[in-house]
């Protein structure tokens, strides 16, 4: 399989598993596996800005009441 040095999520492994059962040729498991890295890499991101976004303020930038 594909990238077999590296960990691999389990859906990306299910799908090609899956593919390869088809008998897809490796020029489409290796399309389909980039794209679904890429759609991973793209939605880790945006769960990161997500969560950079949601996080309480530090206060440093308040002002101090007295």
């Amino acid at each position: 399989m594909l990238q077999a040095d590296t960990k691999m999520h389990p859906t990306i492994k299910r799908c090609l598993k899956h593919l390869d059962i088809l008998g897809t040729d490796d020029k489409t498991r290796q399309i389909v596996y980039m794209y679904m890295e890429t759609l991973i890499q793209e939605f880790s991101t945006s769960e990161k800005l997500e969560t950079a976004d949601t996080e309480p303020a530090t206060g440093k930038n308040e002002k101090r009441r007295i």
